[in-house]
C-alpha cells in the first residue's frame, strides 16, 4: 500500500533530476570555467550535484519501497 501512494511519474521526475545534474556538471560547469565566470561556475557545480543526489535518493527509496512492500 505505502509503494502505491506516489504519482506513476515518480521515473520521470528521477530521470529529468539525473539527466539534469549530469548536464550541469558536464556542460555548464565546463563552458562556465571557459569563460572564466566563477561564480556561476559554482553554482552550476552546487545545482548540478543537488540534482545528481536527489535522483539517486529517490530512485534508491523508490526501489526499497518497492522490494519491502
Amino acid at each position: 500500500m505505502i509503494g502505491e501512494m506516489y504519482s506513476g511519474y515518480l521515473y520521470m521526475a528521477i530521470a529529468i533530476w539525473i539527466f539534469s545534474g549530469l548536464f550541469n556538471l558536464g556542460v555548464d560547469r565546463t563552458n562556465y570555467g571557459q569563460f572564466e565566470m566563477k561564480k556561476e561556475q559554482k553554482a552550476s557545480t552546487v545545482l548540478g550535484w543537488i540534482n545528481l543526489s536527489l535522483g539517486v535518493l529517490t530512485f534508491t527509496g523508490a526501489m526499497i519501497i518497492k522490494l519491502l512492500v
